[in-house]
């Protein structure tokens, strides 16, 4: 008995590894110029590289797929084209849960052969079809999952043409129902000189095992993350609120820049070039960015000119239980190439977001941002995203 014991302790102990998988990639691109922070997928038989979009504002993962396009080729291939066999059947199980997700109605009366969805994302909405293929997954097993991803038929939403896959959410959720990740969790750390690294999985060896803010989700606004309403601050004049009330806020990887409300918006800039007014920094136009500053000399780098400017206080929650994510001036702001600053943050009215603020991508560099899905919390931590980091378990820090 003692021996057969032995042999299912063993047993286990040969499959633990496996049991607390997580997936890594390594993150490339950047704010700007790029605009964007891609990792490299290999999909379909024979595996071919496709980009898949940091975007954990699309609640479907799609990949851009062999239909007419005006801008020029983003990606290390041509378009990906399905076949037959990579439709997903309007009955399919994983069918019925996008539309649940999406909060449609699960109708297979017209197109029983496939599965139709239409996404309503902040800026506009995109209609494509389901499909599924094999995905190169980086585990310490070789693992190609059968996943489940879009297919756009009216085009990008966001007016690019990238060849890219984009979303993570959903990914996380089949990598799970598969048994590759045994948590629906999901990160990502930008590099605020571009790169970084994405995981899928609450056991990543990504993450410190302490220091981590945590957040619970609020009540989702459609599909998207959003840790709740928050009020913006210009560090020294917190005597002076950017924001005149809470803000609704959705953490956007997917979305470049940062966008708030018209009105706070204004009273932002107006706040920011109070704070230079004894610099050398003056309003210049650029075509970069609409707000932006020239020096008396060209300027070369975030780090010759942050110094002039005063960090950003996102503060969430109310009374005694509040807690802030501090936007540092390289967070906020950007060196054009024509080598002025100028202000990453946004007029979001101008994008139809209404009542929606925009926690873009450059107000999450150097952080480590988590969503755990398990837990419904969000989390973040300050770090150096260069290159991917060295071993520590994730879980063990959530409050």
């Amino acid at each position: 008995m003692a021996t057969l014991w032995a042999l299912v302790i063993a047993h286990l102990l040969v499959l633990l590894p496996l049991l607390q998988a997580s997936v890594e990639f390594e993150l490339h691109g950047n704010v700007y110029p790029d605009g964007y922070f891609y990792v490299v997928m290999n999909v379909g038989e024979p595996a071919k590289p496709y980009f898949l979009d940091v975007d954990t504002g699309s609640p479907v993962t799609w990949l851009e797929c062999d239909f007419p396009c005006q801008s020029p080729k983003h990606g290390p291939n041509d378009m990906y084209k399905p076949g037959p066999s990579n439709m997903v059947s309007c009955e399919d199980d994983r069918c019925v849960t996008v539309h649940k997700d999406l909060r449609a109605v699960h109708d297979c009366s017209k197109n029983p052969d496939r599965c139709d969805y239409k996404v309503g994302y902040v800026e506009e909405s995109s209609t494509g079809v389901l499909l599924a293929d094999k995905f190169s997954l980086p585990t310490s097993i070789e693992t190609r999952p059968n996943l489940a991803f879009g297919w756009p038929r009216s085009g990008d939403p966001v007016g690019r043409c990238p060849r890219h896959l984009r979303g993570t959410g959903d990914f996380t959720s089949q990598l799970k129902q598969q048994g590759i990740i045994t948590e629906n969790v999901v990160g990502h750390c930008i590099s605020i000189h571009g790169g970084g690294f994405l995981f899928f999985g609450g056991d990543s060896n990504m993450v410190p095992t302490s220091g981590i803010t945590w957040l619970p989700m609020a009540q989702r606004i459609g599909t998207y993350y959003t840790p709740g309403e928050a009020t913006l601050n210009l560090n020294v004049q917190q005597e002076y609120p950017v924001s005149m009330k809470p803000m609704r806020t959705i953490f956007d990887s997917g979305t470049t820049y940062t966008y708030v409300h018209m009105t706070t918006y204004a009273r932002l800039i107006n706040a920011v070039g109070i704070t230079l007014q004894s610099s050398t920094l003056k309003r210049v136009y650029d075509t970069a960015l609409p707000v932006c500053w020239k020096d008396i000399e060209p300027i070369r780098s975030i780090d010759d000119v942050k110094n002039k400017f005063q960090p950003l206080d996102l503060t969430f929650g109310h009374g005694d239980k509040q807690v802030t994510l501090e936007i540092p001036p390289e967070n906020y702001i950007i060196v054009s190439e024509s080598g002025n600053v100028c202000l990453g943050i946004l007029n979001g009215s101008e994008k139809g977001l209404q009542e929606q603020n925009l926690i873009g991508g450059i107000a999450m560099q150097n952080h480590i941002v988590i969503y755990d899905n398990e837990s419904k919390q969000i989390g973040w931590v300050r770090s150096s995203c260069d290159g991917m980091p060295g071993h520590a378990p994730l879980i063990g820090s959530r409050l």
